[in-house]
């Protein structure tokens, strides 16, 4: 093709057509530029599919994670819910008496004070995405800054959650261990077991801090309306190509 458009012009100035030429010569480069226009327009539709299609893989990835995510804070604040009211079962009946309370009650409270209930929430998906220019393919502006941001937004969450499995594996579960045969429901009835331990003042700081420590948790993530549940429901529904 290159040739046939080097021939025209030689034999175009060789006819001393010099009008025709300059003509000619500025016609071929206007096809070149189109040409060039053409190519680039492929080439950035061809690009635009390329990142359409990774951004669905990416936006998939992230809602299957969010979704895992949502499960797993649920079930521990379904765990922290029964560890705060056995603690407030326990609290309201301070001092307590061995011989006044309910054996198969106080088993299943001893039980969940030792519950080392944790949210194992996934991250996989956010610290590869934001690390690489993969990242810039998300073209939510919204669902770019709540991945960014959510980071920041469950440090709290995970602070308070160290501090709750630190407590009751150093302090509880020790504690417990040097005084009652597991399992409970059987180890209460256990002849070596002295349950006067039940109205020391040491047991009942204890559980109110087991209470507390229980009750700060839900307090980050207890209500629909809280930070960390909002960003997670927002996510996913972001994430599934949902627009409003």
């Amino acid at each position: 093709m290159i040739k046939f458009f080097r021939k025209i012009r030689q034999n175009l100035l060789s006819e001393g057509k010099t009008g025709k030429y300059f003509k000619y010569a500025i016609g071929e480069i206007i096809l070149v530029v189109i040409g060039i226009l053409i190519a680039l327009s492929i080439n950035n539709w061809n690009q635009k599919r390329i990142n359409s299609l990774s951004e669905s893989l990416l936006l998939k990835e992230i809602n299957t994670e969010f979704k895992f995510n949502k499960k797993e804070l649920e079930s521990t604040i379904r765990t922290y819910t029964l560890i705060r009211n056995q603690c407030n079962y326990l609290r309201k009946s301070f001092p307590l008496v061995q011989n006044e309370i309910d054996r198969d009650s106080l088993s299943r409270a001893l039980r969940q004070l030792r519950n080392l209930g944790s949210a194992d929430l996934s991250m996989g998906s956010i610290s590869t995405l934001i690390n690489t220019s993969s990242f810039e393919i998300i073209s939510n502006t919204e669902l770019r800054t709540l991945l960014i941001q959510w980071d920041d937004l469950i440090s709290d969450y995970f602070e308070r959650e160290k501090q709750a499995i630190n407590y009751t594996r150093h302090t509880i579960i020790p504690y417990l261990a040097k005084r009652i045969p597991q399992p409970y429901i059987k180890g209460l009835d256990d002849d070596r077991v002295d349950l006067s331990f039940l109205s020391s003042i040491e047991f009942e700081n204890l559980i109110n801090d087991r209470h507390l420590d229980a009750n700060t948790l839900l307090n980050i993530v207890e209500h629909e309306d809280d930070e960390i549940r909002k960003a997670i429901n927002r996510i996913i529904f972001l994430s599934n190509g949902s627009t409003e």
